[in-house]
């Protein structure tokens, strides 16, 4: 009984051993992964540049003044593997007055999803290799929760009047009005514009969603990728070589010993006066270089930006002047009145009121009954209708344009190809 004791206890003492080496061994993985999720956590705020492949649709946009109920995320798709969700804030459009007006566009985009997006990107010049969305599940599934971030895309919104509007679905231009309705051409035809997958979903297989429905619709084609691979990668080298210049300065301020080894890997110890492989020992002559003189293998050529414009576009509104409006109208000059018109004269009794225009039956009246009379007049009202006469009258204003709305581009800055930096005009 007590040999088995024994055999039990040392069983469990070798195990608990294995484990402990197992332990240790993950350990460093450990470290590896934390440190992974640490650059990650450090990676730059995603803004509307980074995401712009993921979506389509957002753009500046014209309303017909008047419009009670215009969807702004109407046409507008996104690429539900990375796009988790699109508002608009359309608070500061006012389209009972026509002008220019800003909405906000809030993209809400899996940070992770986008990664695994932009690097299978790079890889493929063609854009062929697609990842699929189970392993966009996966990637995201390895954390406890997935990171999101939400972009800000602000849009101009012009509201213009019947007339322009007109003008501008004539141009095959989408003007939006009410319950995502927009406005014909003279010819009773409508304005069609060609609703595209997003670039992002060549790569993803993401699906693609209308951001105004949130059902799932399948676009014919598929928008071209703004993205430049090669641009892209040029970035990541131009970071990676930073880094590697960051760690040789800190090789450089560590102190050197006598038996360290120089820049090419090989010990300098003492010579006994033989040549090493044919070559002296000995420095050149007027070099203070430790390293036989070649300091300047050591040193690389600074980097040379690579300038590229960026540019907007930018909409103008239509350039507008009020003028007067006027008809011809019946204006009233006059009221309405009546009037007394006196109409002829009557013999009247003073004592009894007896009144006649009979002169002689009048005289019998007096004599009977010893009365007088005296003369008065007798009227009659007649009623004066109103007076009116045609009066030209302002009746409103009308809108003129001068000139036709426009857009233009507008170069706002520059950046390097190479390694991002920008600089503003």
């Amino acid at each position: 009984m007590a040999n088995k004791n024994v055999k039990r206890i040392s069983m469990i003492l070798a195990a608990l051993m294995v484990a402990g080496t197992a332990t240790g061994c993950g350990a460093k993985d450990d470290t590896k992964v934390e440190s992974t999720n640490k650059v990650a956590t450090n990676l730059t705020k995603l803004d509307e540049d980074a995401i712009k492949d993921t979506y389509t649709g957002i753009e500046d946009m014209y309303v017909l003044e008047g419009s009670k109920d215009v969807d702004y995320l109407d046409g507008v798709l996104y690429d539900s593997s990375i796009v988790k969700g699109i508002e608009v804030d359309s608070s500061k459009v006012d389209t009972s007055k026509t002008g220019e007006y800003k909405i906000t566009f809030s993209i809400t985009a899996d940070r992770i999803a986008y990664e695994t997006f932009r690097d299978a990107f790079i890889k493929s010049e063609t854009v062929k290799d697609k990842t699929s969305a189970d392993k966009t599940k996966t990637d995201k599934g390895s954390a406890e929760k997935a990171k999101t971030e939400t972009v800000k895309v602000k849009k101009d919104t012009v509201v213009v009047n019947k007339d322009e509007a007109q003008k501008l679905a004539d141009q095959n231009k989408l003007v939006r009005t009410d319950n995502g309705e927009t406005v014909k051409k003279s010819d009773g035809t409508e304005v069609k514009t060609e609703q595209k997958a997003p670039a992002s979903t060549a790569v993803t297989g993401g699906n693609v969603v209308d951001a105004s429905a949130k059902t799932e619709v399948k676009p014919e084609t598929t928008a071209t990728p703004t993205m430049d691979p090669e641009e892209e990668a040029k970035k990541d080298e131009a970071k990676k070589e930073e880094v590697k210049k960051d760690d040789k300065k800190e090789e450089t301020k560590k102190p050197s010993t006598s038996g360290s080894k120089d820049n090419s890997g090989s010990t300098n110890k003492p010579s006994s006066g033989s040549n090493n492989g044919g070559s002296s020992s000995k420095p050149n002559s007027g070099s203070n270089n430790s390293n036989g003189g070649n300091s300047s293998n050591t040193e690389k050529p600074a980097h040379k930006h690579n300038w590229v414009n960026v540019t907007k576009t930018v909409n103008h509104p239509a350039e507008t002047h009020q003028e007067d409006v006027y008809e011809d109208r019946q204006v009233k000059v006059k009221d309405a009145w009546d009037e007394q018109v006196k109409t002829g004269t009557a013999q009247e009794c003073r004592q009894c009121g007896f009144r006649t225009t009979d002169g002689d039956a009048m005289t019998e009246h007096m004599l009977e009954n010893g009365h007088s009379c005296h003369t008065v007049y007798t009227y009659e009202t007649v009623h004066h209708d109103a007076v009116y006469e045609t009066q030209r009258v302002k009746v409103g204003t009308k809108t003129v344009v001068d000139k036709a709305a426009w857009t233009e581009t507008v170069v706002t800055g520059q950046k390097c190809s190479f390694c991002g930096e920008t600089k503003t005009n």
